[in-house]
């Protein structure tokens, strides 16, 4: 044979000028696949397997760079003209090479012939309306649309991101009577590869401070939002029996561990000095999550008409709150300034997002604005998110009780149902006392003035007496 050259797949491929003798004198391997080159026409590819299936394949590369194998038809060894002749294979390749030339693929053209098929069943399939498409529509749209605990408009968004990219493409057109536990289950198990994958990239590759991910998450979110639907499609009569196992995502699929991370005080200056660095709205964006524990999500999406100035005040509808439960919360002096140098200069309609960058919508980007904090802070190993750990801790540490600090981070889960049925105040003032003493505090760290609005007289005379007290 003559020299080698490397397949897309990692394997050797040898090279020789092939004959019918030859392929009728080839013998399977012993292991793995043989795999020989024509020499005369380049790309033809002659595979014999270890079990004597034998076949021809084109490989070349698309317009755009794109490494694509073609299989050209099957070749029976040891009988002349059996399948594809060797001529019949040259020619074939010689047409693969000219329409990859010419900007043709036939491998996605395959593809995209067999997704037309799927969608066209899942449309013949949806009439009768009891696909697993059809089922998870209806079932988003039931609890988008309840009365009593619909989902927030973050949340909705997240369900159908999931649904679409882990379940409609492998079950979409299936009807959802004749899916199985196997079938549920397999995809769960295959999200979790396939995210795995898709994120884990060398470390050399991977932007510095970017986290590297191992799908634990997104296959414990697909899990449970899997298990909704099907609990839903079973109390509605679309499924006789449960398709996933009771109690099982603790082996499937177990959630990541909670996290821990709260900034010091030393690393909260830090990362507000990191701040500098960036335009105003992207410096308030980070500032304002330190100083108002809020979620990112209720930051970035910040709306005008939520916002008194001169109160001091702002009102998150519920709305926009992941428990549907509006809350208000104080802005220290400042916060005020942060809002007041991202205002805009004609007075803005009560829902335009003060922090976007594009008219009608709030901050994106969330990810490279974090890389770039990492590294002007020098503080590594946390999220957006732990900013309201670490804000809640600090709320304890400060004195504040238990039950006022988790409503100053609109928590509503460490309360037993019990007392959220006979405990109905809102605890508003409360919020205000606690975030007003956080605000304080961290005005402090800085060696600022708190100058904080002061908050109603209902708020504990301890904690007041400390956040007025502040330098």
């Amino acid at each position: 044979m003559q020299g080698h050259t490397k397949a897309e797949s990692g394997t050797r491929v040898a090279k020789r000028l092939l004959n019918d003798a030859w392929l009728r004198a080839v013998q399977p391997p012993a292991d793995g696949r043989l795999e020989v080159g024509d020499t005369h026409v380049p790309g033809l590819v002659f595979r014999l397997t270890k079990a004597g299936a034998a076949s021809w394949v084109f490989r070349g590369r698309t317009r755009d760079g794109r490494s694509t194998r073609i299989k050209l038809g099957d070749y029976l060894p040891g009988k002349v003209d059996s399948g594809m002749s060797l001529g019949a294979a040259r020619e074939a390749a010689r047409d693969a090479a000219a329409a990859l030339r010419t900007g043709g693929d036939p491998v996605e053209e395959k593809r995209q012939a067999r997704a037309d098929r799927i969608r066209r069943k899942a449309a013949a399939a949806e009439a009768a309306g009891e696909t697993v498409y059809a089922r998870i529509a209806e079932w988003r749209a039931a609890r988008e649309a309840d009365p009593s605990a619909p989902w927030s408009p973050r949340y909705a968004a997240e369900v159908g991101r999931v649904c679409d990219q882990a379940v409609i493409p492998i079950l979409g057109a299936k009807l959802l009577r004749d899916t199985t536990r196997q079938d549920w289950t397999g995809l769960i198990q295959g999200w979790k590869r396939t995210v795995t994958t898709r994120r884990k990239r060398p470390a050399e590759k991977r932007k510095a401070g970017a986290p590297v991910k191992d799908g634990v998450g997104a296959s414990a979110f697909l899990y449970r939002t899997v298990s909704a639907f099907l609990n839903f499609a079973e109390a509605q009569g679309w499924i006789d029996t449960p398709l996933l196992p009771r109690k099982g995502a603790g082996l499937i699929a177990p959630p990541p561990p909670a996290r821990e991370r709260v900034l010091t005080d030393a690393e909260i200056v830090a990362v507000w000095k990191a701040a500098d660095r960036e335009s105003p709205k992207l410096r308030a964006f980070v500032r304002l999550l330190i100083l108002t524990a809020a979620r990112e999500a209720e930051v970035a999406d910040m709306e005008a008409g939520e916002i008194d100035l001169a109160a001091g005040r702002w009102r998150i509808p519920g709305a926009r709150t992941k428990n549907g439960i509006g809350y208000t919360v104080p802005l220290s002096a400042q916060a005020v300034a942060e809002i007041r140098a991202v205002w805009p200069e004609d007075e803005p309609p009560a829902d335009a997002k003060i922090l976007g960058r594009v008219a009608g919508s709030g901050f994106k980007g969330f990810g490279k604005l974090k890389l770039r904090t990492d590294k002007a802070a020098k503080v590594a190993g946390w999220r957006w998110h732990d900013l309201r750990r670490t804000a809640r801790t600090g709320m304890t540490r400060l004195g504040v009780p238990r039950d006022h600090a988790e409503a100053a981070i609109n928590h509503v889960s460490g309360r037993t149902k019990l007392e959220r049925t006979y405990d109905r105040h809102d605890y508003a003032d409360e919020v205000i006392a606690a975030l007003t003493l956080w605000q304080a505090h961290v005005a402090g760290l800085l060696g600022q003035s708190a100058a904080v609005v002061p908050f109603p007289t209902r708020a504990a005379p301890a904690a007041r007496e400390v956040a007025l007290a502040r330098p």
